[in-house]
């Protein structure tokens, strides 16, 4: 609904729509004899600067002028003193300007009004990020504030080149996007797609990043994600740099970029202030750890059940002794082990943390002492368990992937033995090489192979060659497969 030219109609509305919002503000006043009011919510201000930016420079305002245009126009160029200054004409925007902590001045007898952006509300600070922590890296993460997140890409990459386009989603209540690239590292088709799944995203009211990635991911159906998502400043821009395209909304301290590889889960900020050969003997180590996560309960399963032959003698009577007592089957037995731990551990993520050290104890007591002295499990399959969880969170940003893969795969070699396995293995490779993410295969640089940039997938070049080379994610395209 546009805004009406009198300022009572104006009044009215806003009053009536505000109704029972003990936070909405509103002040009359007189600028030089004519009506005039003034819109905040508290809490949202700066009440400091709302008197002497806005409030003190309308009031002592004494100018000549013959229309209110004129004055509209005057005060908007010459009285008011706030930087973010724009002119909004429906009551929509009018709204969304009020929650983003701008003050609105409505003048009788003209139908707009002025936003001024005044903002004061309590804000988190960037402190150590607390899910992707690093040791020689940066201690700084993004926060719920927009604008501050804005500025800590800014700093880090001072360059108009970085683009920051803001957009407002949601049909119900907007909620401020950005889009962030460099302009000419990213491919403008890439800018463009991104821009028009979101823009068409059929979104109400968007409460966090997770309801936006499902818009710009993969239309393929897996288990990988083909959206990354970041805290650390320091490598959404090392991303932006690669060509990526990030997203950031307001009140998420996540930002997601795409297209997303499988080769970034298996990197991190300390791979790049280490010594190569160390950073080398981590990135093998991951991909060991990955493959045992999901791969090794179910092999345990199918060797047991199914491959006698291919288990040690000396391990074999261990196992045999260790599963005579128990009235399960390897199957079984290791189906409820995982989903014991997968509780547990969802319950040391939900309580608070004071009390949170509670789950420990009694997980040690349930899994580690009470199932095996009740008989109920064997001791091999807790040491095939513990490895597999500790594994598993060596790459946590795949640890949802791994975590149902991996009962897959028990099921898989409970019923069908090895050769299960192998045809699962199979089908995840086929899956992840199906995966084509506007335009960039998931699976690049690895599959097509690309020299270049394979000197950072699972070893790490020296920084005089790493800094010889310019990547970019649409230099990895293979075939001209496009799912978008």
């Amino acid at each position: 609904m546009d805004v009406y030219s009198t300022i009572t109609d104006n009044k009215n509305k806003i009053e009536s729509d505000f109704k029972d919002c003990s936070d909405f503000l509103l002040r009359e006043c007189k600028v030089n004899g004519t009506d005039c009011i003034v819109c905040v919510l508290d809490g949202m201000v700066d009440s400091l600067q709302l008197s002497h930016m806005i409030m003190n420079p309308i009031l002592s305002f004494s100018g000549e002028y013959e229309t209110a245009a004129e004055l509209f126009d005057t005060l908007k160029t010459s009285v008011v003193n706030s930087l973010e200054l724009s002119e909004v004409t429906t009551f929509e925007d009018i709204y969304y300007f009020l929650s983003s902590g701008f003050a609105i001045v409505f003048i009788d007898g003209v139908s707009k009004c002025l936003s001024l952006g005044i903002q004061g509300f309590t804000k988190r600070s960037t402190d150590e990020p607390p899910t992707e922590s690093d040791i020689k890296g940066a201690k700084e993460c993004l926060t719920e504030t927009l604008n501050d997140n804005k500025a800590i890409l800014r700093r880090r990459i001072k360059s108009p080149d970085l683009k920051l386009k803001q957009l407002k989603i949601g049909s119900a209540a907007k909620t401020s996007v950005v889009i962030a690239y460099v302009k000419g590292a990213a491919d403008d088709t890439l800018v463009a797609e991104v821009e028009k799944r979101i823009t068409s995203a059929p979104i109400t009211n968007l409460k966090d990043y997770g309801e936006l990635s499902e818009y710009l991911d993969s239309k393929i159906s897996s288990y990988f994600s083909a959206v990354g998502n970041t805290e650390r400043p320091d490598t959404l821009c090392s991303k932006l740099l690669e060509g990526r395209v990030a997203v950031l909304m307001d009140g998420s301290p996540f930002a997601v970029y795409v297209p997303y590889l499988f080769t970034d889960a298996f990197s991190t900020v300390d791979d790049y202030d280490n010594l190569p050969f160390y950073a080398t003997l981590n990135r093998i180590l991951k991909y060991l750890a990955f493959i045992a996560s999901i791969v090794l309960p179910g092999f345990y399963v199918a060797t047991g059940t199914f491959h006698q032959e291919l288990i040690p003698t000396s391990l074999m009577y261990t196992i045999a002794s260790a599963e005579a007592t128990t009235p399960f089957s390897l199957m079984q037995e290791a189906l409820m082990v995982l989903v014991l731990y997968e509780v547990m551990r969802e319950a040391g993520v939900r309580l608070p943390k004071m009390i949170g050290h509670a789950v420990s104890i009694i997980g040690a007591l349930v899994i580690g002492d009470a199932v095996v002295n009740a008989g109920l499990v064997g001791t091999p399959m807790l040491v095939v368990v513990a490895v597999t969880a500790i594994a598993s969170y060596v790459i946590y940003p795949l640890y949802e992937s791994i975590s149902v893969l991996r009962i897959i795969f028990i099921v898989l070699g409970g019923f069908t033995g090895i050769y299960g396995i192998v045809l699962g293995i199979c089908v995840i490779c086929v899956n992840i090489a199906a995966l084509n993410p506007y335009g960039v295969p998931y699976s690049a640089p690895v599959s097509p192979l690309s020299l270049k940039s394979i000197g950072d997938v699972f070893y790490r070049q020296s920084w005089r060659k790493l800094s010889k080379r310019t990547v970019r994610v649409q230099n990895l395209r293979g075939a001209d497969i496009d799912e978008i």
